[in-house]
């Protein structure tokens, strides 16, 4: 111990001293002036929240902060003026110190959390609700105590799931053949496992429990002890199966048209861009293929070249998913599209026809549901739906789909064709209710994008209601002469804790300042618009107004309602007012749909 105190002590002498004061000066004169670029961008981001200006300066100044506890905790150094005991003390300090700093430096903000809340106050205004949302997820305990954000993590565990999702994509693709008819029998079988599950519903949980028990847990077992099994002759696939037989054609199934279009446009956004993974896939992949048929022929081990099979398999495999994985992103993205067309246009009331129409079907079909379901036969719906949606799907009847789709194609252009004719030549024949004889389908099918039915009808009127304001005047109680105050919400009467307290009231001092509420608005066609109130009696009677506080003359003809000063308990009160009510009447329209956040 006396050998480290004379260490320390010889560290920390007047000399050392004299040498490193200069270094500590410079250092801290550049602490000052990066604390000072901080403050500075810090009061920009606040002054002009949102600008470009505000989002640069904001995050110049994460980083420069960042940048100082860094150099900080770095270059933390020992005071000069350290007395025996203190040097004692930190020569008995364990190993372990750095860890223990790196836990502290771990429970910190993370910079990812630093930077989104300053961008969070230089973006977003403080008057907005986003806000409030946005501050309670990064203020979120829970969310704390998971890891912040990392680059290199996210790309680790994307990588990992990709090579792990091998067998969700063997799912995937055995579902697309089974509902295109590729593989026949098991689509038969699904069908009948499906059609069993209609009719004995507690089926449901009794296929997850054979699936565990002869998919997962009888294969184990088997693996681990295998049978004994006699050699058998492989005897050449003579023939064709029945199901193969009535199942060839060289159609391709509705679905597998739908697929393949979707990747086409995929692909052909990719070739635009010159950039294809699956061409770099294919480099690594012949590369890999070099390098190991390399290491192959050179090494003659058989352990080497079990290893480099292995490594090679699962750089394909790698290499494999990671298209699936892209695929797969693609679809959940698309749908993910379709979800929120559906739900921000199609049911956010953007065609307001159709979204009444769908909102009629669904609240008729709930009804029925709940009134009249238990005498509904739902087991048939079912089972007919799934073998009438899976028979669609088979490529033999896509020629029957296609001519359907032509034939009501060429009804709808020949309906257009003979209503345009009939404009130009006579008027259009109508029936007995006078309305135009077009079917359902016509309408509903009408340039495939808008929907028109007559029986709705959505052009309301719109919401009208009162907007008023008071127009405050003021005089001492020693003079005669009445000044304009302001206008104001409130009747400021004698008893008005705002007034009491002796804060003006509310309000502007220009009646063209007056707004309507959120969402309201005034009919620009009259400008000031504003209605007087000449008859203050009946309004005092119908709000409940306390009549002692107010004085109405009785040859009033301007609305005036003054104040009754023998009434008055504050003395502290010299000052009199008068109010007359203005109205005006304000409107509010159908807001647009809504939008998704993203948008």
């Amino acid at each position: 111990m006396a050998k480290e105190e004379e260490q320390y002590q010889s560290v920390f002498s007047p000399e050392a001293k004299d040498d490193s004061s200069s270094k500590q000066h410079y250092r801290d004169l550049a602490l000052n002036l990066v604390n000072s670029a901080v403050q500075r961008g810090n009061n920009l981001a606040q002054q002009k929240p949102g600008s470009k200006r505000a989002l640069a300066a904001s995050t110049a100044s994460t980083l420069l902060e960042m940048s100082m506890e860094k150099l900080n905790n770095n270059g933390r150094g020992l005071p000069s003026n350290l007395t025996a005991e203190d040097i004692q003390h930190i020569a008995s300090m364990p190993d372990s110190a750095e860890d223990n700093e790196s836990k502290a430096s771990s429970t910190q903000s993370h910079f990812a959390d630093r930077m989104i809340e300053k961008l969070l106050r230089s973006t977003l205004p403080e008057d907005i609700p986003e806000r409030e949302v946005f501050e309670k997820r990064l203020r979120d305990p829970e969310r704390n105590k998971r890891p912040g954000l990392s680059i290199g993590t996210l790309a680790s565990n994307v990588k990992k799931l990709a090579s792990k999702m091998t067998n969700f994509f063997a799912l995937q693709y055995a579902l697309i053949y089974i509902v295109t008819w590729k593989q026949p029998t098991k689509t038969l079988s699904v069908l009948v496992l499906y059609t069993a599950a209609c009719l004995w519903p507690h089926l449901v949980i009794a296929y997850p429990l054979m699936f565990l028990l002869f998919g997962v847990l009888i294969p184990g077992y088997v693996h681990r002890h295998p049978p004994r099994r006699l050699d058998l002759i492989k005897v050449k696939k003579r023939g064709q199966s029945l199901l193969s037989f009535f199942n060839s054609t060289s159609e391709s199934s509705i679905v597998e048209d739908m697929v393949d279009e979707d990747y086409m446009r995929e692909d052909a956004e990719v070739a635009s861009s010159g950039y294809s993974i699956s061409d770099e896939a294919s480099e690594v992949t012949i590369s890999s293929a070099q390098v190991t048929s390399s290491e192959v022929k050179s090494s003659s081990a058989p352990k080497e070249k079990k290893e480099t099979a292995r490594h090679r398999k699962s750089n394909l495999d790698l290499l494999i998913n990671l298209r699936d994985f892209q695929n797969l992103t693609s679809d959940l993205i698309k749908g993910m599209d379709k979800s929120e067309q559906f739900y921000f246009e199609t049911a956010g009331f953007k065609d307001e026809r159709l979204s009444t129409f769908i909102f009629y079907g669904v609240l008729l079909a709930t009804f029925a549901t709940l009134f009249v379901g238990q005498y509904i036969p739902w087991r048939a719906i079912f089972i007919q739906t799934g073998w009438v949606g899976l028979i669609l799907c088979h490529p033999k009847a896509k020629k029957y789909l296609v001519d359907m789709s032509n034939t009501r194609k060429a009804r709808t252009r020949k309906a257009k064709e003979e209503a345009k004719f009939a404009q130009h030549s006579e008027p259009q024949e109508s029936d007995s209710n006078g309305k135009p004889s077009s079917s359902f389908i016509d309408e509903l099918l009408n340039d495939g994008k808008k929907f028109d039915r007559d029986d709705i009808i959505v052009d309301d009127a719109p919401e009208v209601r009162v907007v008023e304001v008071f127009q405050l005047q003021i005089k001492s109680i020693l003079k005669n002469n009445w000044t304009f105050y302001r206008y104001s919400t409130t009747m400021y009467d004698t008893e008005n804790k705002t007034r009491v307290s002796g804060k003006r009231p509310p309000g502007v001092e220009y009646l063209s300042e007056v707004l309507p509420p959120h969402d309201w608005k005034f009919d620009m066609g009259f400008v000031n618009k504003w209605v007087l109130d000449t008859d203050p009696k009946s309004f005092i009677e119908e709000r409940s107004l306390k009549p002692d506080l107010f004085v109405v003359k009785d040859n009033e003809k301007e609305g005036w309602i003054y104040d009754n000063m023998e009434g008055v308990v504050h003395s502290d009160i010299v000052y009199e007012f008068r109010r007359r009510r203005l109205y005006r009447e304000c409107y509010r329209y159908a807001r647009p749909h809504k939008r998704p956040k993203s948008a």
